[in-house]
């Protein structure tokens, strides 16, 4: 019993100890992140430094794909398919296809 008591105890500690620093799931706000499209280069440096980490948010992955645009052998794109609208991805220029899935979460004060 004395054992399961000092276990008991140090949880207790812990629990209390991450309340203090404000790790409760109510202390965070949630902000997810869906982005599917072409980009440059210069995009997606920009996008991917903004997903760091920082003592009062951090970014919580799901889905991380890059496509590139990849040229024949003559320089031709590759064909699209004929289903493409005039809104999606596959219209837009840029040098890879992002597609970025996850959250931000922040520590509120």
């Amino acid at each position: 019993m004395e054992r399961k008591e000092r276990i008991l105890e140090r949880i207790n500690n812990f629990v209390d100890k991450a309340r203090s620093l404000g790790l409760e799931r109510e202390r965070w706000a949630f902000y997810d992140v869906n982005i599917q499209e072409p980009i440059t280069f210069p995009e997606v440096e920009k996008i991917l430094a903004q997903t760091a980490n920082s003592s009062s948010y951090y970014f919580k992955p799901l889905t991380l794909h890059v496509k590139t645009k990849i040229k024949s052998d003559n320089g031709a794109k590759q064909k699209k398919p004929p289903s493409t609208s005039a809104d999606s991805p596959e219209t837009k220029e840029g040098d890879i296809l992002l597609t970025l899935r996850g959250a931000f979460v922040v520590k509120q004060k």
